[in-house]
């Protein structure tokens, strides 16, 4: 099953959920049974935030979020009593399942997304995800220490991790979606579209690596198959559409621009009879295109066109069909910038193509061996600036450029529709029950009063119990 970033911050946020509904009173043995999973869990967090690239050369936010992790991560937290003897205590397996969780969230946020650029708007919703259920599971720890004075100095590193979480949990959950939710770890034998579309990308690779010599059939297979993995990109994206899970204003644009590197593409992968390129055929990339190609076909079209959006949705089985439809755009413009590349040194490198000598335009390369060669229409290698190859040149460059601004169109659908004012310095105050207080921040009702004590503001803090008519949401 394919495991995305945001499948599991879901599961995150509902283990989170789960504790802060349990009812909670200090006991030492409880207390043990968190302390010992609190190291794994500062680290595993910390490794999370860390694999996601700022957006400038310092970043206040990580470097205080690792000022207050790195002493419990590397259990400095409680302090060595010589005379205390080891607990040998069995951790608690709540704590140890959310400690996987975000192992496997940060496992996942390693492998990156190549070629976007990080931006403030996603790195602060992802940091919220992350950090507002540790702040749950250091409110439900809180609750479970016993106030002694053996306690004092965890207890405090514990109100830190549970200070800074707040602060993050504040942040509307509207505004954390971002692309990083997108990235996935496919497995490979799974029968879904993102497998072919990664085995594919594999195969692709190791073609174009190939030392054993690149055919021409190569290069207008890969063209080929990137212009069908920008169709299937822009069927998913006009299906999020018209379910409602995407914008038009905003999905429109994308779809409009991916039909754009989709039609370039078809043209990139139609060379002329006039040029020839040996090399060997690899059958590893035909047989991860004949899989592409069938994948798409079974769940994206109907006949010889695509297929209606609520027949996508029901064949890919509640997938998100948007984060399907960027990951695809992810893997086409990486494809396409490798396919370029490899045009790119077959007409300006080292590798020689050949051509029909019949076909040879200009006079500046005729000479007695090219006139023989026309005479007995043979083929004859390629001059570095024919016509014909700055035009198959031209093409791939074209869908390239068209592949990587498509990229940036669906990319961008994965931001939240309206993006987080910044917060600045107040030029305004006012003088509310003698304290000076920011114009706007007013004491709160009675109905927010409550609201702050209850999940996830008051998880483990003894605070009231939820109400059970109250709408809940799991993030």
């Amino acid at each position: 099953m394919t495991a995305t970033v945001a499948g599991m911050l879901d599961r995150l946020h509902a283990q989170a959920f789960a504790i802060s509904n349990l009812a909670t009173r200090p006991s030492e043995d409880r207390w043990r049974a968190h302390a010992v999973v609190w190291p794994r869990m500062a680290l595993v967090t910390m490794r999370a935030l860390n694999n996601v690239p700022a957006d400038a050369a310092t970043d206040p936010e990580l470097v205080l979020v690792d000022s207050i992790l790195q002493p419990i991560a590397r259990n400095e937290w409680i302090p060595k009593y010589s005379n205390a003897p080891a607990a040998n205590v069995p951790p608690d397996k709540r704590l140890v399942d959310m400690t996987r969780v975000l192992g496997g969230i940060a496992d996942l946020l390693s492998i990156g997304l190549r070629d976007v650029v990080s931006d403030s708007t996603a790195i602060l919703g992802l940091r919220s995800n992350l950090l507002a259920p540790v702040m749950v599971a250091a409110n439900w720890s809180l609750a479970t220490a016993p106030d002694v004075a053996r306690n004092m100095t965890p207890r405090r590193h514990l109100q830190l991790v549970s200070g800074i979480g707040t602060a993050f949990a504040f942040v509307p959950v509207g505004l954390r979606p971002g692309q990083y939710d997108d990235i996935a770890a496919v497995p490979h034998s799974e029968n879904s579209l993102d497998a072919a579309m990664h085995n594919w990308l594999d195969a692709t690779k190791g073609a174009l690596a190939t030392r054993k010599g690149l055919s021409g059939v190569t290069l207008q297979t890969i063209a080929a198959d990137l212009s069908v993995l920008c169709g299937a990109a822009a069927a998913t994206t006009n299906a999020a559409i018209s379910f409602g899970r995407l914008a038009e204003d905003r999905g429109r644009p994308a779809v409009e621009a991916i039909s754009e590197a989709n039609a370039k593409w078809r043209q990139a992968s139609r060379w002329p009879q006039t040029m020839y390129l040996g090399g060997v055929r690899d059958t590893g990339l035909a047989d991860a295109s004949i899989h592409l190609r069938q994948t798409v076909i079974d769940t994206l079209r109907d006949g010889k066109s695509w297929a209606d959006p609520s027949v996508i949705a029901t064949r890919m089985k509640g997938q998100d069909l948007a984060a399907v439809a960027r990951r695809a755009m992810h893997i086409a413009a990486e494809a396409a910038q490798l396919e370029q590349s490899a045009v790119a040194n077959l007409f300006f490198g080292k590798d020689q193509v050949m051509m029909a000598s019949r076909s040879m335009e200009g006079a500046t390369y005729m000479n007695k061996s090219v006139f023989t060669a026309r005479r007995r229409g043979t083929w004859i290698p390629m001059p570095r600036y024919e016509p014909t190859g700055i035009e198959v040149y031209r093409a791939a460059t074209n869908a390239n450029n068209a592949t990587t601004a498509a990229r940036l169109l669906s990319v961008a659908t994965a931001r939240p529709a309206v993006a987080p004012s910044m917060p600045s310095r107040p030029t305004a105050v006012e003088f509310t029950h003698g304290r000076i207080a920011a114009l706007g921040s007013a004491t709160p009702s009675p109905r927010s009063q409550r609201l702050t004590q209850e999940p996830p503001f008051g998880m483990g803090t003894g605070g009231p119990s939820p109400s059970p008519s109250s709408p809940s949401d799991p993030r």
